[in-house]
């Protein structure tokens, strides 16, 4: 339920501002229709009360004006009317002894200021409820408000007239009004919202597009002053992040260049040495030198390359890369399509692929590689057989400089990087790398990326069955 709530919950600043507006529109309304509800019945209730008292006063006058008892009760009964009965007797309606309660009073206070002439004459005001007419509950004039206006002769005019009122029903003229009215109010306010969260959305789309092997297109800076200030801020730190970088490459190259030129001194030594294992073994620590100095460059290039993009054949480089471990006696086998167009940059493709295929040869003693397509991706997947990867250590393996000690000795070599660049290669052509563990024992690579270039031309003899391409990833 409680995740079911997060999901419905707006998740925007024009949603959120939308449901601020529309509930704040929505207690206005209430508020407001109350208090006409309110102002109305007030209204209703004084003009009705008025009306009463005038009627009674003009009614009582002409009753007292006939001086004959029969056309006295004829008059009254002519003079009644749905909401007023008039009645004219010896005796008053309101019992004296009817007990005297807080609306008994009240209504008698209001008659008496709406119609001063009552409040010379002796009338007296009740209720049926209150037992004003003391005849028990199968009186027929239950719910009445009654009224007894004692004439000069002795005898009363009574009134009755219904307590319930006119039932208040709502205005729904009224009602549409205010509710087209909110709409409205919603629908210009949306359209205002989009066009102030506009400059948001576009700085939030260059933060998800930035790439240091782009080049610079600065943020307009437009809207509000605070995504102004914000959108001045992301150029500011892209242009320090590019600058950073760049200096940082032109570090390592220099120092890359300054060791290249003692190794390659060293590696003209060892040839005078006499002793062929140790020169072998000079020469082994100098090559791994080399390839920690090679991993570290491509590891802070991010998978950026000077390289131009360009439509390749991801199955040929990948067919280059198994061919060269076939050369060296290695166990490599590769299955699947034998055209794979995408567009890219060969070195980076070729670099991350060849540490994928590397490891797994490196700690599976054998590889096995299928290229098949899934939907607009082609899929590579690299199975070896050797401990694999604990689940704990999925995403860790990832990070740069991490090596598992316990599967992957320091005896392989490596820096820890070769997942890295490749997840950074992956990235860079808007793929993805996943790993998962197989059940029949051993690690599973697998590779995406977008198809684009010249259309598939052809399939080999032997096409893997299809997958499902899951997220195997677990922190």
């Amino acid at each position: 339920m409680i995740r079911l709530a997060k999901s419905l919950w707006p998740d925007t600043i024009a949603s959120r501002a939308i449901l601020i507006l529309v509930a704040a529109l929505l207690a206005f309304h209430l508020l407001g229709y109350w208090a006409y509800r309110v102002s109305v019945e007030n209204l209703a209730t004084v003009g009705q009360d008025r009306g009463l008292a005038e009627r009674i006063v003009s009614i009582k006058r002409v009753i007292a004006s006939l001086p004959a008892a029969p056309d006295r009760d004829r008059i009254a009964h002519d003079l009644s009317s749905a909401s007023l009965e008039v009645h004219w007797s010896k005796v008053s309606l309101v019992l004296g002894s009817a007990p005297g309660t807080e609306r008994t009073r009240t209504m008698e206070s209001r008659l008496k200021a709406l119609a001063p002439e009552l409040a010379a004459e002796s009338f007296r005001v009740g209720f049926a409820d209150d037992g004003a007419l003391g005849t028990g509950d199968a009186d027929a004039y239950r719910h009445m408000m009654l009224v007894s206006v004692r004439l000069d002769d002795g005898s009363w005019a009574n009134f009755s007239s219904s307590t319930l009122g006119v039932n208040q029903h709502a205005d729904w003229s009224v009602v549409a009004a205010t509710i087209c009215f909110g709409v409205g109010i919603v629908v210009v306010a949306l359209l205002l919202l989009r066009w102030a969260t506009r400059p948001l959305k576009d700085l939030a789309v260059a933060a998800e597009r930035f790439s240091l092997d782009q080049a610079p297109h600065l943020l307009s800076e437009h809207g509000p002053i605070e995504v102004r200030r914000a959108a001045r801020a992301f150029n500011t730190m892209r242009e320090r992040i590019q600058r950073l970088v760049g200096e940082r490459m032109q570090a390592m190259a220099a120092v890359s260049h300054d060791l290249r030129t003692p190794i390659t001194r060293l590696r003209l030594r060892s040839e005078l040495l006499e002793d062929d294992a140790t020169r072998r073994l000079i020469d082994a620590d100098l090559g791994e030198m080399e390839a920690m100095i090679d991993s570290t460059l491509e590891y802070l290039r991010g998978g950026i390359s000077s390289e131009a993009i360009r439509p390749i054949d991801l199955a040929s480089v990948i067919e280059t890369i198994v061919d060269e471990h076939l050369d060296q006696g290695h166990s490599v086998a590769l299955s699947g399509l034998n055209s794979a167009p995408v567009l890219g940059r060969v070195l980076p493709l070729k670099r991350a692929f060849s540490n994928i295929i590397g490891n797994a040869v490196k700690y599976g003693a054998s590889a096995t590689v299928s290229i098949t397509e899934a939907g607009d991706h082609f899929i590579v997947m690299v199975e070896d057989e050797g401990p694999g990867i604990p689940l704990a250590d999925m995403v860790r393996v990832f990070h740069p400089f991490v090596r598992l000690e316990e599967s992957r000795g320091r005896e392989t070599g490596g820096s820890g990087l070769g997942l890295t660049i490749a997840q950074a290669v992956a990235h860079s052509h808007e793929g993805s790398i996943t790993l998962e563990n197989r059940a029949e024992g051993g690690l599973r690579v697998t590779v995406s990326l977008p198809m684009r270039g010249l259309p598939t031309q052809g399939r080999s003899g032997h096409v893997d069955p299809p997958f499902r391409i899951e997220q195997v990833i677990r922190e």
